[in-house]
């Protein structure tokens, strides 16, 4: 098996991670743009992404490898807690985007759009900060960067896996 699919299956979650990042983000533009530019958010447009979104974002937080960093680094708590929280909201969006769609009716009216608009949004900021401190781990601490087959900084034996 070639090196990119053994890292692929043995280390998924860096290369997954990028896709809801980026949709989410994306996503969350699409939006803003709609809010700002039309009174009511059509339900059908931009539901796809949505969709996709929350599909990555649990893919995302299925395939984290918390028995790197847990115990050795304190930027994986407010990782993993970010990451829940964006995979929560990112949820919702997508719930309500479906509701509508259901209903056959667009998301409208003062209220309702501003309230849809702050949960798009908040989606996007806990992303961005999620993903921050997942690079702080890799690029600052290290953590799950190998060198000539050993882990640079590996964890700490008896932490692995705990959970608060």
């Amino acid at each position: 098996m070639s090196g990119f699919l053994l890292d692929l299956f043995r280390h998924p979650h860096p290369i997954v991670v990028h896709f809801p990042i980026a949709l989410i983000v994306v996503a969350a533009a699409y939006d803003l743009i709609t809010v700002v530019r039309h009174r009511e958010i059509p339900p059908g447009r931009g539901l796809l992404l949505w969709l996709v979104a929350a599909a990555g974002a649990a893919l995302a937080v299925a395939t984290g490898p918390e028995h790197d960093a847990r115990g050795i680094s304190a930027w994986f708590e407010p990782h993993e807690r970010l990451a829940d929280v964006t995979l929560i909201l990112t949820l919702i969006v997508a719930a309500w985007r479906l509701w509508a769609v259901w209903r056959h009716r667009p998301v409208g009216g003062a209220v309702k759009k501003t309230a849809y608009a702050i949960l798009s949004l908040s989606a996007a900021v806990a992303v961005l900060v999620s993903g921050y401190y997942g690079g702080q781990m890799v690029y600052e601490e290290a953590i799950g960067v190998s060198m000539n087959g050993n882990l640079v900084h590996p964890p700490i034996p008896g932490s692995h896996g705990e959970h608060d």
